[in-house]
């Protein structure tokens, strides 16, 4: 496989009051809510939805495609190329395999739907929230020590992103009073999270890095920036990657095809790339082999065994965080 794994932007840091326009979770029958159900908090981890959660497409061409509806693309909110359709993402645990041969995710335009139809689910089958904790596709810890935030999770510009980041993360960190930064936060270096050792949230093989392309001052993002990053394999078609790391701070044991413990230091925060401001973008992708050209799509993900709240720390065995939490590997 090559190691471009076509990761777009992490898209900018930025606090715009909107709201919440998603959750990550799924919830009924593999529907994405349009906001958090009163029953599940924002911080709650992914819901199996039990045998209903099964769906049924029929295409133009008369093909029939079976699984979880786990994840649902708008590419009418694209910054580039908008277009008046959806990608939708069906799950089938029948496919998992170690690479190349995962198949587990079929990606298919709703241009090419003639009809969906819930139907139950085969009787046997793990649902996509517990194959991805059997195989090891979660986030075993928080990428920054110390206590994180989480200034966007999966809305507002990130569903922008043409699919890379509809179920990414973007953490920084705050002082007592709130703040992200100290001075008039016109320098990289105001900002807290700047130049903290970034660690990789699960074991991996890794399959990308970028670590040269030059950090740019905060403020309006350049969309033509290139984002420092480290990309892993976890299992079959699912990665990990950790983007805008620090010009220059990816250590040299970090390399294509090395394999890393969750916990190895990959870097340092910085601002490379499409980024209004220093932060960690989070994302874990499946790969779409049947694109063309092949790319890959974020996808829905769970930390695993960390602290996180709006305020104080909760242990969460599993949670998928929301934008206004706190995250920590520690109690806070």
């Amino acid at each position: 496989m090559s190691a471009a794994l076509l990761v777009a932007c992490g898209g900018p840091a930025s606090d715009d009051g909107g709201a919440p326009s998603r959750v990550a979770a799924i919830t009924d029958a593999g529907a994405l809510d349009a906001s958090p159900p009163d029953a599940s908090p924002p911080d709650a981890g992914l819901v199996d939805a039990g045998a209903a959660a099964w769906t049924r497409l029929t295409t133009t061409d008369g093909a029939t495609i079976e699984g979880e509806l786990v994840a649902r693309y708008d590419h009418a909110r694209w910054w580039w190329d908008p277009a008046a359709e959806e990608t939708l993402a069906l799950f089938d645990p029948r496919g998992l395999a170690e690479w190349p041969d995962d198949r587990s995710l079929t990606f298919v335009s709703s241009l090419d739907v003639a009809g969906l139809a819930a139907v139950a689910r085969p009787d046997g089958l793990s649902s996509y929230r517990d194959a991805m904790r059997d195989r090891g596709v979660r986030l075993e810890r928080v990428p920054l020590d110390g206590v994180a935030y989480v200034i966007t999770a999966g809305e507002r510009y990130h569903l922008e992103e043409s699919g890379y980041g509809d179920f990414a993360w973007d953490l920084v960190v705050l002082d007592a009073e709130g703040r992200s930064h100290s001075g008039d936060g016109l320098s990289n270096e105001d900002y807290l999270v700047w130049d903290r050792e970034v660690r990789l949230p699960v074991s991996g093989i890794v399959v990308e890095v970028v670590a040269d392309a030059p950090d740019v001052p905060p403020g309006p993002a350049d969309l033509s920036a290139v984002n420092n990053l480290v990309g892993v394999q976890v299992y079959g078609g699912y990665y990990v990657y950790l983007l805008h790391l620090r010009q220059g701070s990816v250590p040299p044991e970090v390399v294509v095809g090395a394999r890393l413990d969750a916990g190895t230091v990959i870097g340092r925060a910085g601002n490379s790339g499409v980024s209004a401001e220093p932060h960690v973008h989070v994302v874990a992708l499946a790969w779409d082999r049947d694109a063309d050209p092949p790319r890959t799509w974020s996808v829905p993900a769970e930390w695993h065994d960390v602290w996180v709240g709006p305020r104080a720390g909760t242990r969460r065995e599993w949670v998928a965080p929301w934008s206004g939490d706190y995250v920590s590997n520690d109690p806070f």
